[in-house]
């Protein structure tokens, strides 16, 4: 889990666990750790290395020490050391692995890419994570047993020449209080090592110990040990490991051959083929007769008719040679690839691993347009074929939508085709630059993909994906109970969110929290973390300070989440602490950052400036008290989008919840160039990261956080949406606007919700639901309407926020009348 951990006390994260009365359990800030998980880890990929049995597939390599199987546990005892070790050798991997110490004098470790040698001393060497019981407190150090001793940290007289430039950083590193308390000296403790070529990672209870590059095993055994120490005894349990890497693609994602919607001779040598859209993929052809070479020219970017071989940003063209008459039949022809889309072990602390494709499929990018120059006149292009990569499980009739505005109509079919053309890796990732998963960018994929598509399994692996391979900005954390809550309400599957709630804890940001609830952004995470928007200049202006709005209203909505998350676990205590911490800081959170006079929420405490932003989100997260609404949301009403593409989606929703639907499509209309408006006629088939690439020179063009209207206008102008988990009880609360009719399909875990309203002379509307499922209609105003009929008989009603509110449920299929 790459959480903010950097080599230097300058950046090591400060613990703030010192609450007041207010303060929630401990068991609100720290995981708490299970008995058997083994359904949980099966869950999320990984194998078992103990079958809680018997010892089958470990060997003590020693003549003294035993080993045996206590109630699915394994106890070591001995009065000399020793280490129980696996049979089989292991290279890259994620391995967890939790140790209980006994009392009194103790030391234990885990042992990984480690070397057995029976007939010499040491008989087992090799890295070792520290569980360190003694007041020195380095437990989830990285030690080399038998060769170097400590890497990190590192000591004089313990260590070797090349680890003492950082003897001193070290030590103050594992004096912080994060570190120094990780370890639960009576209880248990899990260790998570990942190993990825000489990139090394310790975890202990959550917290990121070592990240470290050494090179000295490339492979080896895994070992738990036993110090020694006369009639102790000392306990591990929930051994499971996952080797790396990782890839989704391989189960979850289909290849498909495409024809080229046209064929063109571009001059004597050149000839263009377009597929009519951006997909990733690679292309199949004819081995061409003849001699010499020809070649194959990628593009995702035209530039005067031609493919642009030097587009802007990180919009893709790639050219590949190939050599005629070598062969008899079809190859494959790779685009070239960037080194950077499959980089596991990059910087040192720059990115988690990058999500691999399977290596038989070949290079693949995204492109459109591709040029073949060189080939004789005799080739017959129409048999070339491009190898697209999808979902396995794309379903193009779950989701339908359409309106009486045909520019909207064409903005949802461009970020309906953006969700489907992004599953190529069988995970959410940042488009073709990294392709690397972020929190925001997945929950916005995530919303997105639940409203286009009715067998979404991306969501949760991302999830669990995301959780091991974490990002850096303060924001993207509350992201993960965004997700984990989404994936709960579309799904109803409380098992999934067992094996997951625990880990959830450490997302909430509850360590940055102070005695009012509210969290704090040190000089570090002002100058880094906190990131509000992306890129940095389209933060509208926003001043950076100790307490800032936007990363509480993360902060609330997050423990607000979290509270619903621990009812469903029947973690009812929980559940209490988290609302009553979530109460204490919506108070703090009003108190404190409400501009009483502008009506309006400032930036931070100690700054008069309010940005959009500041607003919009607690908008959106319903943070906004009912007398201060009306205040807020006509100052939103006078902005434009001064945002980024990212942020829109929470802009969007602010305005569709709270009565200012008209506004957001006019945004999502707008001329210029910071709408989908302008995406759409700037000709491109998937949406981009940035609105445009002067603000963001280095974006991509093929980007799923750009494709919010996917959710938005089912989610709003169809106005579906769950209340309940599972889709049991369902909110249809269309927003009209200036629109005259919609309808559509909307995918849900009951199956499709078919809607349909026109808005004229009267309101009507036409709903089918799923079976087992009823709706709450909110309904718009129609003039001095007086009368709503449900199929032609008159139902009682209620004004409720400029809404007519139906008193009862409906089942089935109904249509309602408002006149």
């Amino acid at each position: 889990m790459y959480h903010r951990f950097v080599v230097g006390i300058s950046l090591l994260l400060l613990w703030s666990g010192a609450f007041a009365s207010a303060a929630p359990p401990e068991t609100l800030a720290k995981p708490q750790l299970e008995g058997d998980e083994t359904a949980g880890f099966h869950s999320r990929g990984y194998s078992p290395l103990f079958n809680g049995q018997d010892l089958s597939g470990w060997h003590n390599p020693y003549p003294h020490g035993e080993a045996k199987v206590v109630d699915g546990e394994i106890h070591l005892t001995a009065d000399k050391k020793f280490f129980l070790v696996t049979e089989r050798a292991f290279t890259n991997f994620r391995l967890s692995i939790d140790i209980h110490l006994p009392e009194g004098e103790s030391n234990s470790g885990v042992m990984f890419r480690c070397h057995v040698n029976e007939d010499s001393t040491p008989t087992v060497f090799g890295y070792q994570a520290e569980c360190d019981g003694s007041p020195r407190r380095w437990s989830g150090g990285l030690f080399d047993e038998g060769r170097r001793k400590w890497i990190w940290p590192s000591t004089e007289g313990r260590s070797t020449k090349q680890f003492l430039q950082h003897e001193d950083e070290s030590k103050q590193f594992f004096a912080q209080p994060q570190v120094r308390d990780a370890l639960n000296r009576s209880g248990w403790n899990r260790y998570v090592i990942t190993c990825m070529n000489d990139l090394i990672a310790i975890e202990l209870n959550g917290v990121q110990t070592v990240r470290f590059r050494d090179s000295e095993d490339a492979s080896g055994f895994i070992g738990i040990q036993h110090h020694g120490e006369s009639g102790q005894t000392y306990r591990f349990r929930n051994l499971f490991i996952k080797e790396l890497p990782v890839v989704p693609a391989r189960e979850h994602v289909a290849v498909v051959e495409q024809q080229p919607i046209a064929i063109k001779r571009i001059s004597e040598r050149v000839v263009q083929l377009d597929f009519g859209k951006v997909a990733f993929g690679n292309i199949v052809m004819p081995v061409p007769d003849g001699r010499g070479t020809a070649k194959v020219h990628f593009g995702e970017k035209l530039k005067d008719n031609r493919i642009d071989s030097t587009p802007p940003g990180t919009v893709r063209y790639g050219m590949t040679t190939i050599r005629k008459g070598q062969q008899r039949g079809n190859w494959v022809v790779p685009p070239p690839l960037d080194d950077r889309t499959v980089e596991q072990a990059g910087l040192m602390y720059a990115n988690p691993p990058a999500v691999l494709l399977p290596s038989e499929w070949k290079p693949m990018i995204p492109f459109r347009w591709l040029e073949l120059e060189g080939l004789d006149d005799s080739f017959d292009y129409s048999l070339i074929r491009r190898r697209a990569a999808f979902s396995k499980t794309w379903n193009e009739d779950a989701s339908s939508f359409e309106c009486s505005n045909e520019t909207l109509n064409r903005i949802w079919e461009l970020c309906k085709y953006s969700i489907r053309a992004t599953t190529f890796a069988g995970i959410y990732v940042d488009g073709d630059r990294e392709r690397i998963p972020y929190e925001a960018d997945a929950y916005l994929n995530q919303l997105s993909h639940y409203a286009a598509d009715d067998n979404v399994t991306m969501a949760a692996r991302t999830f669990d994906w995301l959780m091991e391979n974490g990002t850096w900005p303060t924001e993207w954390a509350p992201h993960m109970v965004f997700m984990a809550h989404a994936e709960w309400m579309r799904s109803g599957d409380s098992e999934w969110l067992r094996h997951r709630y625990e880990s959830l804890k450490t997302k909430t940001l509850l360590d940055r929290s102070g005695d009012d609830g509210l969290v704090r952004s040190d000089e570090m995470d002002r100058n880094r973390h906190d990131i509000v928007d992306w890129p940095q200049k389209e933060r509208d202006g926003f001043v950076f300070t100790e307490i800032n709005t936007v990363v509480n209203a993360f902060h609330i909505r997050a423990l607000e989440q979290m509270s619903e998350l621990a009812q469903a676990v029947g973690k009812a205590d929980d559940a209490t602490a988290f609302s009553d911490r979530a109460r204490l800081a919506r108070e703090s959170f009003q108190t404190k950052l409400f501009d009483v006079e502008a009506g309006i929420y400032r930036d931070g405490i100690g700054t008069d400036h309010s940005s959009i932003h500041a607003n919009f989100f607690p908008m959106a997260f319903g943070l906004v008290p009912p007398a201060h609404q009306a205040s807020v949301l006509d100052w939103l009403k006078t902005k434009q989008m001064d945002c980024s593409v990212y942020a829109a989606q929470y802009f969007m929703d602010a305005l569709f919840e709270n009565g200012g639907g008209s506004k957001a499509l006019e945004l999502i209309l707008a001329d210029g160039d910071r709408s989908w408006k302008h995406m759409l006629d700037s000709g491109t088939t998937i949406t981009w990261e940035a609105w445009d690439l002067k603000y963001k020179p280095n974006q991509d063009w093929n980007h799923a956080w750009g494709a919010a209207p996917a959710n938005l206008l089912p989610r709003h102008v169809l106005g579906v949406q769950p209340i309940t988990a599972g889709w049991n009880q369902i909110r249809i609360r269309p927003c009209c606007a200036d629109l005259k009719y919609a309808r559509g399909r909307v995918p849900s875990a009951r199956g499709p919700i078919e809607v349909a309203w026109t808005s004229e002379d009267a309101f009507e509307l036409s709903v089918q639901l799923p079976e087992g499922a009823s709706a709450l209609l909110e309904l718009p105003m129609q003039n001095e309407a007086s009368e709503v009929t449900v199929n032609g008989s008159k139902v009682s009603t209620e004004i409720q926020d400029g809404r007519i509110r139906l008193d009862n449920e409906l089942q089935g299929s109904f249509v309602v009348r408002v006149e």
